[in-house]
């Protein structure tokens, strides 16, 4: 958790957000067909860098970046989810959930990686 989930994603600018789109399922049924993948549109994310920290060192890894937004009682992340990030946004590409999304009283802290 980071000093980002002490407020509410929507006390910060407009600017600091995008939108994402989570991919959700596919994969393959028990007879190896091909499973539908569902877009989820999802907006007001923050994308910024997720840190671990080890005694007194702080470190920030390039590639490990989480999402944060205020929490919604119609949507929830999922370990297994996969986040597209829209061209001409901040941090671009695809991402899957790294870890167990958390959810706090103020937002929801979802790690990610790089795929």
């Amino acid at each position: 958790m980071g000093l980002i989930s002490l407020f509410p994603v929507s006390s910060l600018p407009g600017w600091w957000k995008c939108d994402v789109v989570v991919l959700r399922g596919g994969g393959r049924d028990p007879r190896g067909n091909p499973l539908p993948v569902e877009e989820i549109p999802v907006s007001d994310c923050l994308i910024g860098p997720r840190a671990t920290s080890e005694g007194e060192q702080f470190m920030v890894t390039s590639t490990d970046m989480a999402i944060y937004r205020d929490p919604d009682p119609e949507f929830s992340f999922r370990s297994s989810d996969r986040i597209r990030i829209p061209e001409g946004q901040r941090m671009a590409g695809e991402w899957a959930v790294d870890g167990r999304p958390l959810e706090y009283p103020l937002g929801v802290h979802v790690p990610i990686r790089s795929v």
